[in-house]
């Protein structure tokens, strides 16, 4: 299915001739975007204890992520001087940063699982998949606020589009707290069946836990560079 946001993509090639850096950032967030939906599957898939193909499967996100690093040190090299931008330089980058930690994060936790497949416990699958549907969405939700701060710049930060962009970070600072509940749930639920499962299969359930999660904690700290950037 074609995200609403497809007509921003371009070839990581097609980034190089571009001058704006909130045109390429929205091309880094792509990157991201593409990545979580990858690995959101994939979770789905190996929670459910289908490995096949998840080899596959952390290298294409590897993939992804190199192709928007690639992204990410044009985009330094060549941002312009903080006198020529709309919004702070320093906030600007930062954003950037964080989105490029969740693109971290998915690659070493895809790297993580393919190396040591970890079962699910049955009485965990279902609360393992809740958690990772609501980080996607949380990484959605970043989506559209980094998705209309071109919108904003270009309308010289009008208040209607001002409005809508923090209607956007509050949304990703909802999902990101419903991440939070869901896994303090997962939490729970992992050490209720600590007697009964290995040591090493205790510490895998809560890394995974944690590093999903963190993809949301991250999702969050772009909104929250973005509500800076847009602060007047």
């Amino acid at each position: 299915m074609k995200n609403k946001r497809d007509h921003f993509r371009a070839p990581v090639a097609d980034t190089f001739r571009r001058k704006s850096p909130f045109g390429q950032l929205l091309e880094h967030m792509e990157k991201v975007r593409e990545c979580i939906d990858i690995l959101g599957d994939g979770l789905i898939s190996y929670y459910k204890g289908n490995y096949k193909g998840f080899s596959e499967l952390a290298e294409n996100v590897s993939k992804i992520e190199h192709e928007a690093d690639l992204i990410k040190r044009n985009l330094r090299n060549h941002l312009p001087s903080s006198l020529f931008m709309p919004v702070d330089k320093g906030k600007f980058l930062w954003a950037l940063r964080e989105q490029d930690a969740i693109l971290d994060h998915a690659e070493n936790l895809a790297n993580m699982l393919d190396m040591r497949h970890t079962k699910i416990p049955e009485k965990l699958q279902d609360v393992f998949i809740e958690h990772a549907k609501i980080v996607m969405k949380t990484v959605e939700a970043m989506q559209d606020a980094v998705g209309n701060i071109r919108d904003l710049i270009e309308t010289s930060f009008v208040k209607r589009e001002r409005e809508q962009t923090k209607q956007f970070i509050y949304k990703v600072h909802e999902y990101e707290w419903k991440a939070d509940q869901k896994k303090l749930e997962m939490t729970k639920g992992i050490y209720k069946l600590e007697k009964k499962l290995d040591p090493m299969d205790v510490y895998h359930l809560l890394k995974i836990a944690d590093w999903v999660d963190d993809i949301a904690d991250h999702a969050e700290n772009v909104a929250d560079w973005i509500r800076a950037m847009i602060a007047k």
